[in-house]
């Protein structure tokens, strides 16, 4: 970056601010009543100046980092924020003020109105953010004193960096930055903007004086819902309310959070998104320090912002961002709570693809939340059936207001239309008076008849259009393909391909990526450049009125929703089939396309295409291909497979070319799988394959197809059943259980092995807890929690349940009592141990006896788990019974059941008396007292001595010279090492330690010696919430390292000087441990080693 450059742009726009801020000042002085929109703006221009002068101070610091350097290069860019906030001044300031000759500002000369003064401030608030989100130093502005928003800003960057509550301050705002970027943010500024462009001014003000809207209005809490038919201006009228609210300034304060579903963006078309977008922009407006909130430690769970923690914990886990809508509607109901009144504005609910859930949990959400609402859509049955008694606007019923909005387009595009604006007066006035007559409030309809009578060359053909309007949109939009097909072979081509890729595409396309479309022909093996249009626009113009084009972004879309409709219907003149067809044709056009020659030598060049502009989906660089902006679209053409539900041979053909390309050659490699053989992103960031696939030719189908491409493939090659479909993803069965178990009856069909192990990386499923290695497919549907598959799998008699499947079935975060009596029925063993003591009640409370998420769950799949064998006085690894881990977990309702089942306590549970003080009140502790007493007690127990203690770690001496019993035939069966901490330990936490044997009689050098031989334990101690005391046991069942050491302890008949060393190390979860003083004890027994 070029410091005198970039300080020369960023100061030019520091003073433009600063001389707008003074007369604005001035203005805000002089003038009684001064507009409130006048605070607004020069609130923004002083926020944007503040960040922009800390710019220019850290610009030329030489000690600066590179991160920080690339974001300040980031901010000058010719695209950059810094340019187009430039650009916007230019156009928002009068031109006086450009030019230094004006010096004052008067109530007359004031240039805005308080409402677009409103829109002003809220763009130039996006600058703030775009500024601010780059360099992540929003916050650093509430260190600064604005005085009159003149002040030289002269806080300096190693002032900040000295200044700790500066820093604090900067790093929560990058904390919150990076939270709120994780949720996945989808922003609809620009249709906002593109909808107020389309919108005349003097339309849509009849909404604000509407009964039910001046009711809702005025309410702290209320609903609204505008309904018409296609056509008739619901996000025009949307568009209108959201420039209302945002007008109203600081006069009235609320806080806005608005979504266009758009059916042009698939993005926007989800339930999902539509709620998570609107809690990331109330927790962008909110005042409240939430993100310290959440963040905090210690027992929060009884607190607010409750769902708020728990998305922390998922992010912190390295967890994907929410997408269940129950979590998300409670997720709004409490961000509502930290801001000014709420108040929500969603546009075209029906074109959600999962509207009819969507609605559902709106209506929930009006139940529980005090907010304002308003909606727009069609009178989808399921949209009336939710909103059903709800206050409600109906188009339909403004039938004179709409009249007046249409006569107000016409007479503006007969105004301002140069072809149109040229018409005598009659014509004009008979244009007015028939499109008024048949429009039937559709604005949609009109501007379609404007569109066509501005192609017209004569008032005569003007008149003849006149006197043959179509009926209703369907008509009018047969009528523009019959003038498309009229117009000879080329228009008819173009415009063919052209609304094939429009009406199926899932993200805007560019004309440049259109007329790379045309050039594609199936089969072969390069571009066909002879089909590519000389003029891009040529493209627009084939397609008529059915589409769209966007000057500034360069996207071309459908018109209009109504367009999409019309296209992929069953209709006389219908140029796409089906939908299922329009989405294999352009699959069949993508897959051709990745496999022409020149991906090749793109990637040759060392060069990985990216996915989209804004995202990678590797660890390399991807970068845009300017010569082939299809590309980045094409990366992703496995998402069209999944809509192709009708049986198309010319598509599995298209497959098995790509199949056979994949593995001849590996240059495309870079193009259709990840560049990470480790990983592969869900979502819009994926390829078509991870980088470990080998045989993409069932992956493909069984990821990302339909059941009839799966059989497609199996029946062609059986064998693939019984092979892996990538390393690490197990068998295709093993994919089915965990991604599609409605495809398990065409595996079940085709004789799939139900009992065949597979080497499976969890991490690949999102399955942190479960542990690499093999696993038979019942044991992977128990893990996971799919009970469609364990239903299907264990309804197959030839299906073997391992000994661990209890276990298995206990990993998911909500076991199901019901699933475990079904695997109890079937002969599971319920006292089956793993890792030597563990049970699969062990292994139930000591997972999740803190986790589980219906505590009202956890008794029953606990009843489930015991029979008359079970022995509820074994100890697991951490020396604790059920009994013990379930009194650790204050589950009373289990602890009292387990009282009634006889469970004892080891002598763990005699380390303190005072273990369980919070229960000293219950009924039932008196039986917990005698479960102590009658406990096995160890033959010795020893106080470790502290040998060696540092802030890092602490060494503690174990001397067993007293366990000397020469007579004492029974051998050292166990020993257990507990470490008890000086006060409750407040989050779960764990230590490192080893465990040696020494014989400190032995010259120091032997001592020393490092021998493989030598007994040498590495484990962890680990405590929970609330707990002083974490144990490990150590037996015969845990391997010949520990059985090594127990012998020799029994064996060795030299016991003086001999001791047992306890080394704990300080981790990254356990800081607090050694802190707080820590007394260990070593207890050894002796019996049986059974």
């Amino acid at each position: 970056m070029d410091p005198i450059t970039s300080g020369v742009t960023i100061l030019q726009v520091v003073q433009t601010i600063a001389q707008a801020s003074a007369l604005l000042y001035g203005y805000i002085a002089s003038v009684r009543n001064a507009p409130s929109s006048c605070q607004r703006l020069l609130d923004q221009w002083n926020s944007i100046r503040g960040v922009l002068a800390t710019v220019m101070d850290i610009e030329d610091d030489r000690s600066l980092p590179d991160n920080l350097r690339h974001a300040l290069s980031l901010l000058i860019t010719k695209d950059g924020p810094v340019a187009k906030l430039d650009a916007e001044l230019k156009n928002l300031l009068p031109n006086d003020l450009a030019s230094g000759k004006m010096s004052k500002i008067t109530r007359l000369t004031w240039p805005f109105k308080e409402k677009e003064a409103g829109v002003i401030a809220d763009r130039l608030k996006h600058y703030y953010v775009d500024i601010t989100t780059i360099l992540a130093i929003d916050s650093w502005n509430t260190i600064k004193e604005i005085d009159q928003g003149v002040r030289k800003v002269d806080q300096r960057v190693q002032g900040l960096e000295k200044d700790s509550s500066a820093q604090k301050a900067r790093e929560k705002a990058e904390e919150r930055e990076k939270f709120l970027l994780w949720m996945n943010p989808v922003y609809c500024t620009d249709k906002h903007e593109a909808s107020r462009r389309q919108r005349n001014p003097e339309s849509g003000r009849w909404i604000f004086h509407n009964d039910e809207y001046v009711i809702w209005n005025k309410s702290d809490s209320a609903f609204l819902w505008l309904n018409g038919q296609p056509g008739h201006g619901k996000t025009i009228l949307a568009s209108s309310v959201i420039d209302e609210i945002q007008g109203r300034g600081e006069a009235e304060p609320q806080t806005l959070a608005y979504f266009y579903c758009n059916f042009r963006d698939d993005r926007t078309t989800i339930a999902a998104a539509v709620l998570r977008s609107l809690v990331i922009q109330l927790l962008r407006e909110s005042k409240d320090d939430w993100i310290t909130k959440i963040r905090e430690s210690g027992p929060q769970e009884e607190a607010d912002l409750v769902s708020l923690r728990k998305l922390w914990k998922q992010k912190s886990n390295g967890e994907s961002y929410p997408t269940d809508l129950d979590f998300l509607q409670k997720l709004l109901v409490e961000v509502s709570t930290i801001v000014h009144p709420p108040v929500l504005v969603i546009d075209a609910l029906d074109e959600c693809k999962d509207y009819p859930e969507l609605v559902g949990h709106l209506v929930k959400l009006l139940e529980y939340a005090r907010l304002r609402l308003f909606v727009t859509g069609r009178s989808e049955q399921a949209i009336q059936d939710a909103f059903r008694g709800l206050p409600t606007v109906s188009l339909k019923d403004s039938a004179g207001q709409m009249k007046a909005d249409i006569y107000a387009h016409i007479t503006e595009q007969l105004k301002t239309q140069k072809q149109l604006s040229r018409l005598t007066d009659a014509l004009k006035k008979t244009i007015l008076e028939k499109l008024l007559e048949k429009a039937e409030g559709m604005f949609r309809w009109v501007q379609c008849q404007l569109d066509v009578i501005i192609k017209c060359k004569t008032p005569g053909s003007i008149r003849k259009a006149l006197d043959d309007l179509p009926a209703g949109l369907y008509e009018t939009y047969d009528r523009i393909i019959h003038s498309i097909e009229d117009r000879g072979q080329d228009d008819g081509r173009i415009a063919q391909r052209c609304l094939l890729f429009l009406a199926g595409t899932f993200t805007p396309l560019t004309l440049d990526q259109l007329n790379e479309a045309m050039m594609i022909e199936v089969g072969e093996s390069n571009l066909n450049l002879d089909l590519g249009v000389i003029d891009p626009m040529d493209t627009v113009v084939a397609c008529g009125s059915l589409v769209i084009y966007d000057e500034k972004t360069g996207v071309v879309a459908l018109s209009h929703y109504s367009v999409k409709e019309y296209l992929i219907s069953c209709h006389p003149r219908n140029i796409l089939k089906s939908i299922s067809d329009m989405h294999a044709r352009i699959c069949e056009l993508l897959i051709t396309y990745v496999l022409c020659d020149f991906v090749d030598d793109i990637c040759e060049k060392g060069r990985r295409p990216a996915i989209d502009e804004s995202g990678s989906d590797s660890d390399d660089e991807p970068v845009q291909d300017q010569d082939h902006p299809l590309l980045s679209y094409a990366i992703r053409g496995w998402k069209h497979l999944g809509h192709v539900s009708d049986e198309d041979p010319d598509v599995m053909n298209a497959l098995s070319r790509l199949h056979s390309e994949f593995l001849r050659n590996t240059k495309k490699h870079r193009v259709l799988a990840t560049q990470r053989e480790d990983f592969w992103p869900s979502g819009d960031g994926a390829r078509w394959l991870p980088g470990s696939v080998t045989l993409p030719s069932l992956f493909i189908p069984l990821v990302h197809g339909k059941s009839w491409m799966v059989e497609f493939v199996l029946k062609q090659q059986p064998h693939l059943l019984e092979v892996d479909i990538a390393p690490g993803w197990g068998s295709p069965l093993i994919y089915t259980i965990s991604e599609n178990p409605d495809y398990l009856s065409i595996l079940l069909k085709l004789g799939v092995d139900l009992n065949k192990l597979s080497s499976i990386n969890p991490n690949l499923y999102n399955q942190d807890f479960i542990r690499n290695g093999f696993h038979a497919p019942i044991s992977w549907a128990a893990a996971i929690g799919s009970e469609v598959a364990m239903d299907v799998l264990l309804s197959q008699r030839e299906v073997i349940l391992p000994d661990d499947i209890l276990h298995m079935a206990l990993m998911v975060w909500n076991p199901s009592h019901g699933i475990i009596h079904k695997f109890r029925q079937r002969g599971a063993d319920v006292n089956f141990t793993i890792d030597g003591s563990n049970t699969p009640l062990h292994t139930l409370l000591s997972r999740h006896c803190y986790t589980f998420q219906d505590r009202s769950q956890l008794l029953p799949t606990v009843q489930a788990l015991i029979d008359p064998s079970c022995n509820l006085s074994l100890q697991n690894r951490t020396a604790r019974t059920v009994l013990h881990i379930a009194l650790d977990g204050r589950l009373g309702d289990v602890i009292t059941y387990l009282l009634e089942q006889n469970a004892g306590l080891s002598a763990t549970a005699t380390l303190l008396p005072d273990m369980w003080s919070w229960a000293t009140n219950k009924t039932w502790f008196p039986q917990v007292q005698a479960a102590a007493l009658a406990a096995d007690q160890p033959w010795t127990r020893i106080k470790g001595k502290v040998v060696d203690a540092t802030t890092e770690s602490q060494r503690v001496e174990f001397s067993v010279a007293v366990t000397a019993d020469r007579d004492n035939a029974n051998p050292i069966c166990a020993i257990v090492v507990s470490a008890i901490v000086d006060g409750e330990v407040i989050n779960s936490s764990f230590i490192g330690a080893d465990l040696s044997y020494s014989n400190q009689s032995l010259p120091k050098e032997i001592q020393d010696s490092p021998k493989d031989d030598s007994p040498r334990l590495e484990f962890f101690i680990s405590w929970r919430d609330g707990q002083r005391v974490g144990s490990r046991l150590f037996d015969y069942h845990q391997g010949d390292k520990v059985t090594g050491m127990l012998r020799q302890m029994f064996e060795d008949k030299e016991l003086a000087g001999t001791s047992l060393f306890l080394q704990m190390r300080r981790g990254p979860y356990s800081s607090q441990i050694l802190g707080h003083g820590v007394e260990c004890i070593l207890d050894i027994y002796r019996g049986p080693l059974d």
